[in-house]
Order: structure tokens, then C-alpha cells, then sequence
């Protein structure tokens, strides 16, 4: 990518920002914060949820984490390889969503909110690849001419 837009970069923020914050989750949760539990009005079956959590999901989990930072970073870092990062990402969360409701009930678990928000983040972070990718197509298309 030779050229960042205005909009690539509010999006590429937005979704950083989105996974900071599930990064800091992320810590809260396995950790069994209490008073975080409490701030988010989680119960002990959310808190049951996150004990022992199976290493699968946990690898999910940090994958989608991982790949879910990186993807906007190499975007603004203008690298070609931005798109595929995200699409990992969601794939990570597609598979974390799948796992937790086939094996730990996650629907059963969280309320419809969290559901809803959960299944935002895939969608969110399937059409910044979608962005990325066209962008990259684009941009082949531009060089090819």
C-alpha cells in the first residue's frame, strides 16, 4: 500500500482501539478480577465461564488478539500483508465464537448484549479485511496500468 486514506485510517484506529480494549478484557477475565467482574455486572457463572478455560480457546482467543492488533498497525505501516492479518483475525474470532458456544455454552452464559457485540467484532473485523483487501486490488489494478 503506497497510499493511506483518511477513512483507512479512522477505520484502521477504530478497530485498534476495539482490540486494546479486548486485549485489557482479555487480562481482567483470566485473571478473575472481582472488581472488574462486578464493573460489567458479571455473575458467577461468568465467572465459572473463565475458569479453567481450555487451552483451544485460549489459543483462539490470542490469536484473534494478536492478529487483530496487527492488522490496522501494518495498514498504517502501509504493508501489503495487512488484509491477510486480518482475515485471520477473523477467522480466530469465528472459530472463539463457535468453540464457546459448542463447548463452554456461551450463549447459555452471557446475555444477548455481549452476543450482539461479539458478533459486531467478527463483522467489523471481517469488512476491514474486505477494506484492506480491495484496497490491495486496487492498487495492483493502478501498477498493472
Amino acid at each position: 500500500m503506497k497510499k493511506l486514506t483518511w477513512y483507512g485510517v479512522v477505520f484502521a484506529l477504530f478497530l485498534l482501539f476495539l482490540y486494546i480494549m479486548g486485549t485489557y478484557d482479555f487480562f481482567m477475565m483470566l485473571n478473575h478480577n472481582d472488581a472488574y467482574y462486578s464493573s460489567r455486572g458479571y455473575g458467577e457463572i461468568v465467572h465459572h465461564y473463565f475458569t479453567d478455560y481450555p487451552v483451544p480457546g485460549l489459543i483462539l482467543w490470542i490469536g484473534n488478539l494478536i492478529s487483530g492488533l496487527a492488522a490496522p498497525i501494518l495498514y498504517l505501516l502501509k504493508n501489503k500483508h495487512a488484509y491477510q492479518t486480518a482475515y485471520a483475525s477473523f477467522l480466530f474470532d469465528l472459530f472463539l465464537i463457535l468453540f464457546g458456544a459448542i463447548f463452554k455454552n456461551r450463549f447459555q452464559v452471557f446475555e444477548a448484549p455481549i452476543i450482539c457485540f461479539d458478533i459486531f467484532i467478527l463483522i467489523i473485523t471481517f469488512l476491514f479485511g474486505l477494506f484492506l483487501h480491495l484496497q490491495a486490488k486496487k492498487l495492483r489494478g493502478n501498477e498493472e496500468a
